[in-house]
Protein backbone atom coordinates (compact mmCIF):
# COMPACT_ATOMS: atom_id res chain seq x y z
CA UNK A 1 0.00 0.00 0.00
CA UNK A 2 1.50 3.53 -0.69
CA UNK A 3 2.01 5.74 2.34
CA UNK A 4 1.43 8.84 0.10
CA UNK A 5 -1.04 10.84 1.70
CA UNK A 6 -2.02 13.05 -1.82
CA UNK A 7 -2.34 9.95 -4.17
CA UNK A 8 -4.70 8.59 -1.93
CA UNK A 9 -6.74 11.75 -1.61
CA UNK A 10 -6.38 12.01 -5.54
CA UNK A 11 -8.05 7.89 -5.35
CA UNK A 12 -10.66 9.03 -2.80
CA UNK A 13 -11.48 11.84 -5.09
CA UNK A 14 -12.12 9.78 -8.02
CA UNK A 15 -14.24 7.11 -6.07
CA UNK A 16 -16.30 10.15 -4.45
CA UNK A 17 -17.19 11.22 -8.24
CA UNK A 18 -18.32 8.09 -9.14
CA UNK A 19 -20.95 7.67 -6.29
CA UNK A 20 -24.35 8.42 -7.22
CA UNK A 21 -26.13 11.02 -5.96
CA UNK A 22 -30.37 11.23 -6.55
CA UNK A 23 -30.79 14.56 -8.92
CA UNK A 24 -34.44 15.88 -10.20
CA UNK A 25 -34.61 16.90 -13.95
CA UNK A 26 -35.39 20.81 -14.41
CA UNK A 27 -35.37 20.23 -17.67
CA UNK A 28 -35.67 17.54 -20.69
CA UNK A 29 -32.57 16.86 -22.04
CA UNK A 30 -31.63 14.30 -24.67
CA UNK A 31 -28.20 12.06 -25.12
CA UNK A 32 -27.83 11.19 -21.21
CA UNK A 33 -27.67 7.47 -21.83
CA UNK A 34 -24.36 7.51 -23.39
CA UNK A 35 -22.73 8.90 -19.72
CA UNK A 36 -25.20 6.79 -17.88
CA UNK A 37 -27.00 4.08 -19.73
CA UNK A 38 -29.79 3.11 -16.86
CA UNK A 39 -31.25 6.79 -18.35
CA UNK A 40 -34.20 6.83 -20.35
CA UNK A 41 -34.16 8.88 -24.00
CA UNK A 42 -34.74 11.39 -23.78
CA UNK A 43 -34.72 12.24 -19.87
CA UNK A 44 -38.15 14.68 -18.64
CA UNK A 45 -38.85 17.08 -16.78
CA UNK A 46 -38.96 16.22 -13.34
CA UNK A 47 -37.63 12.51 -13.52
CA UNK A 48 -35.40 11.65 -10.65
CA UNK A 49 -32.39 9.01 -10.50
CA UNK A 50 -29.32 8.55 -8.83
CA UNK A 51 -26.57 9.53 -11.52
CA UNK A 52 -22.85 9.65 -10.94
CA UNK A 53 -21.72 12.51 -8.84
CA UNK A 54 -19.29 13.98 -11.69
CA UNK A 55 -22.29 13.47 -14.07
CA UNK A 56 -24.68 15.32 -11.26
CA UNK A 57 -22.45 18.41 -10.88
CA UNK A 58 -22.22 19.04 -14.98
CA UNK A 59 -26.22 18.63 -14.97
CA UNK A 60 -26.32 20.80 -12.13
CA UNK A 61 -23.93 23.32 -13.64
CA UNK A 62 -25.75 23.59 -16.79
CA UNK A 63 -29.42 24.07 -14.92
CA UNK A 64 -30.68 20.45 -16.45
CA UNK A 65 -31.04 19.09 -13.00
CA UNK A 66 -30.80 19.45 -9.00
CA UNK A 67 -29.89 17.73 -5.70
CA UNK A 68 -33.15 16.35 -4.30
CA UNK A 69 -31.92 15.88 -0.99
CA UNK A 70 -30.38 19.64 1.23
CA UNK A 71 -26.81 19.80 0.97
CA UNK A 72 -25.14 20.54 4.17
CA UNK A 73 -23.61 23.75 4.74
CA UNK A 74 -19.38 23.71 4.76
CA UNK A 75 -19.41 25.91 7.86
CA UNK A 76 -22.23 23.54 9.45
CA UNK A 77 -20.27 20.28 8.25
CA UNK A 78 -17.17 21.80 9.67
CA UNK A 79 -19.01 23.08 13.02
CA UNK A 80 -20.23 19.61 13.57
CA UNK A 81 -17.29 17.63 12.57
CA UNK A 82 -15.01 20.12 14.78
CA UNK A 83 -17.53 19.64 17.62
CA UNK A 84 -17.38 15.90 17.84
CA UNK A 85 -13.53 16.33 17.62
CA UNK A 86 -13.72 17.89 20.81
CA UNK A 87 -15.26 15.15 22.45
CA UNK A 88 -13.00 12.74 22.65
CA UNK A 89 -9.26 12.12 22.63
CA UNK A 90 -9.40 9.37 19.50
CA UNK A 91 -9.95 10.85 16.33
CA UNK A 92 -13.58 10.83 15.65
CA UNK A 93 -15.28 8.09 12.44
CA UNK A 94 -16.26 10.58 9.33
CA UNK A 95 -17.37 9.64 6.42
CA UNK A 96 -14.81 7.51 4.26
CA UNK A 97 -14.99 10.36 1.37
CA UNK A 98 -15.48 13.17 4.39
CA UNK A 99 -12.36 15.38 2.72
CA UNK A 100 -13.39 14.90 -1.03
CA UNK A 101 -17.15 15.95 -0.05
CA UNK A 102 -15.35 19.15 0.98
CA UNK A 103 -13.19 19.80 -1.89
CA UNK A 104 -16.72 21.36 -4.02
CA UNK A 105 -17.52 23.82 -1.07
CA UNK A 106 -14.66 25.22 -0.51
CA UNK A 107 -13.91 25.63 -4.62
CA UNK A 108 -16.86 26.87 -4.75
CA UNK A 109 -16.41 29.47 -2.13
CA UNK A 110 -12.99 30.43 -3.43
CA UNK A 111 -14.09 31.07 -6.97
CA UNK A 112 -17.13 32.87 -5.34
CA UNK A 113 -15.29 35.16 -3.19
CA UNK A 114 -17.65 34.41 -0.38
CA UNK A 115 -16.66 36.52 2.28
CA UNK A 116 -16.72 33.30 4.46
CA UNK A 117 -14.63 31.26 2.67
CA UNK A 118 -11.40 32.71 5.56
CA UNK A 119 -13.42 31.44 8.38
CA UNK A 120 -14.18 28.20 7.01
CA UNK A 121 -10.62 27.83 5.47
CA UNK A 122 -10.02 28.36 9.29
CA UNK A 123 -12.24 25.72 10.62
CA UNK A 124 -11.17 23.09 8.29
CA UNK A 125 -7.29 23.84 9.55
CA UNK A 126 -8.55 23.81 13.17
CA UNK A 127 -10.38 20.37 12.21
CA UNK A 128 -7.26 19.18 10.98
CA UNK A 129 -4.91 20.36 13.29
CA UNK A 130 -6.98 18.30 15.63
CA UNK A 131 -7.10 15.20 13.90
CA UNK A 132 -3.39 15.25 13.56
CA UNK A 133 -2.51 15.54 16.87
CA UNK A 134 -3.99 12.28 17.24
CA UNK A 135 -3.09 10.72 14.88
CA UNK A 136 0.25 11.63 15.89
CA UNK A 137 -0.23 10.60 19.25
CA UNK A 138 -1.74 7.34 18.20
CA UNK A 139 1.88 6.65 15.40
CA UNK A 140 4.43 7.80 18.60
CA UNK A 141 2.90 4.96 20.73
CA UNK A 142 2.95 2.41 17.77
CA UNK A 143 0.33 0.58 19.01
CA UNK A 144 -2.63 0.25 16.59
CA UNK A 145 -6.02 0.54 17.72
CA UNK A 146 -9.35 0.58 17.20
CA UNK A 147 -8.85 4.26 16.53
CA UNK A 148 -6.98 3.05 13.30
CA UNK A 149 -10.18 2.17 12.25
CA UNK A 150 -11.98 5.94 12.70
CA UNK A 151 -9.17 7.04 10.46
CA UNK A 152 -9.72 8.25 6.69
CA UNK A 153 -7.68 6.74 4.46
CA UNK A 154 -5.31 9.64 3.38
CA UNK A 155 -4.73 10.13 7.23
CA UNK A 156 -4.16 6.34 7.31
CA UNK A 157 -1.16 7.05 4.69
CA UNK A 158 -0.11 9.86 6.82
CA UNK A 159 -0.18 7.66 10.38
CA UNK A 160 2.19 5.28 8.08
CA UNK A 161 4.38 7.32 6.70
CA UNK A 162 4.67 9.29 10.11
CA UNK A 163 5.09 5.88 12.06
CA UNK A 164 7.99 4.87 10.20
CA UNK A 165 9.71 8.21 10.74
CA UNK A 166 8.93 8.34 14.13
CA UNK A 167 10.18 4.53 14.85
CA UNK A 168 13.62 5.78 12.67
CA UNK A 169 14.18 8.61 14.84
CA UNK A 170 13.95 6.98 18.33
CA UNK A 171 15.92 4.08 17.05
CA UNK A 172 19.21 4.61 18.75
CA UNK A 173 21.22 2.18 15.88
CA UNK A 174 20.94 5.40 13.60
CA UNK A 175 23.30 7.77 15.29
CA UNK A 176 25.23 4.90 16.84
CA UNK A 177 26.92 4.05 13.04
CA UNK A 178 26.27 6.93 11.21
CA UNK A 179 28.17 5.83 8.19
CA UNK A 180 27.64 2.18 8.36
CA UNK A 181 30.98 1.67 9.76
CA UNK A 182 31.62 0.17 12.82
CA UNK A 183 33.86 2.82 15.16
CA UNK A 184 36.81 -0.08 15.64
CA UNK A 185 37.43 0.46 12.17
CA UNK A 186 38.14 3.50 12.20
CA UNK A 187 40.83 3.13 15.19
CA UNK A 188 42.40 0.70 12.48
CA UNK A 189 43.23 2.83 10.29
CA UNK A 190 46.58 3.29 11.36
CA UNK A 191 48.34 0.23 12.14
Amino acid sequence: MTRDFRLIHRYVLLLYLQKPVMVRFKKTIQGLSDYSPSLPEPVEEGYETNVPRWLAEWLIEKGYAEYTSQQTSLRQQLARSIWQEEQGTNPQKLAENYYAELKKPIEDMLRSNDPNFAAAQSMLQDLLRMRIKKIRRMAESNAKSEAFDALLPEEKAWYEEYRKLFQDWIDPVWFMYPTGFKVDFWMNLNE
